[in-house]
């Protein structure tokens, strides 16, 4: 072996492979590096041919779409997302454009995509921004329902003087035509406290909807203001002919809030079940450990909510002639107060509100 052949050999380049081989192994391992990059980073990622047949993805866009990389490549990009006049030709290079993201199961993903033009590949960029637009419009909602909150509150302060002034001229003159037996007088005097009586009710909901939150919140289980409204209608369901269940988990962790305000939030939901059970039914009240939150569950056995279950969120929402419309709609302002929400799922026989709380350490 001459000098030069021992000193290729100690290199760790073959015979005969010259420069160009440990060339090639250094490209090689360059490729392994950006490969391993590439799979690494939380960034969607996609290398696309230049028809936009995607030729490479990164996990990252395999976890938003939930397809399996197989199921990915030799598809159009285009074709994952959302339908957009606008084509991904349209583009401008290094400029975000959310668009979002079909996945698997039938939803969609908010993400915010930046296209690189490289040869032989364009690269496309995409980063999810989902929680960040949800959190955006509770936002939002917050900043709205504040706005309402503080105009409502106002008005129903003025309106409670006058009409508690007529509720009580109205009960006394009941009073004088009770005596008087004069029962056709008696029967208007009768619809005039009730619709008055309808009225306050709706300026007691006007006032839980404008009530700030406590800045006195405390750690506690939500098992306590769910007992209190346990035995609070306790007489009235089973007046009713409806059973009412109650399971608490212990492994369920404490959350921070207002006692007045939880207790309210859930007598609302709990209120939403009874008039859903006019003929009785079954009830269930359940505080259970969801991950990060601590849930407390409503569960009713009615008839179901017709149409988006969502739309009962909608102040003045009510399918009953003597609801005010406010009571979820509280409940779910209550919720985003205390940094939480209030959802709900609903099939004939089964109608599920759940208030989900930001759970803390014991």
């Amino acid at each position: 072996m001459d000098d030069e052949s021992h000193h290729r050999s100690s290199l760790g380049v073959p015979r005969g492979g010259g420069m160009s081989g440990l060339r090639a192994r250094a490209g090689d391992g360059a490729k392994k590096r950006f490969r391993a990059l590439v799979d690494a980073s939380p960034t969607l990622m996609l290398g696309l041919d230049p028809d936009g047949v995607i030729e490479l993805v990164n996990p990252a866009v395999e976890a938003a779409s939930g397809l399996h990389r197989t199921a990915l490549i030799g598809q159009r990009f285009e074709d994952l997302l959302a339908p957009s006049s606008e084509g991904i030709d349209g583009w401008t290079a290094g400029e975000p454009t959310e668009r979002a993201l079909r996945t698997a199961r039938g939803g969609e993903r908010r993400v915010e995509w930046r296209v690189v033009h490289g040869r032989p590949l364009v690269w496309v960029y995409g980063q999810d921004v989902t929680a960040a637009r949800a959190a955006e419009r509770r936002l939002r909602a917050v900043e709205q329902l504040a706005v309402v909150g503080e105009l409502t509150g106002g008005l129903a302060h003025e309106l409670r003087n006058p009409l508690n002034a007529a509720m009580l001229e109205l009960t006394s003159l009941a009073r004088r035509f009770r005596r008087a037996d004069h029962a056709d007088d008696l029967a208007s005097v009768e619809v005039a406290r009730r619709e008055l009586g309808r009225i306050d009710r709706l300026l007691a909901d006007f006032l839980w909807f404008a009530r700030p939150l406590s800045a006195t919140t405390q750690p506690g289980q939500l098992s306590s203001p769910a007992e209190a409204v346990a035995r609070m209608v306790s007489a009235e369901v089973e007046a009713r002919g409806i059973t009412l269940s109650i399971d608490f988990d212990p492994a369920a962790r404490p959350v921070a809030f207002d006692e007045d305000c939880i207790r309210q939030a859930i007598f609302n939901m709990v209120r939403n079940a009874i008039d859903a059970l006019p003929g009785g039914g079954r009830i269930a009240l359940r505080v259970i450990a969801a991950g990060d939150t601590t849930e407390l569950q409503v569960e009713d056995s009615g008839p179901g909510i017709a149409g988006d279950p969502a739309k009962v969120f909608a102040p003045f929402y009510s399918t009953r002639p003597w609801g005010t419309g406010l009571g979820l709609t509280i409940a779910r302002r209550i919720a985003t107060d205390h940094g939480g929400e209030v959802r709900v799922q609903s099939a004939p026989g089964r109608t599920v509100f759940t208030l989900a709380l930001p759970a803390i350490d014991p």
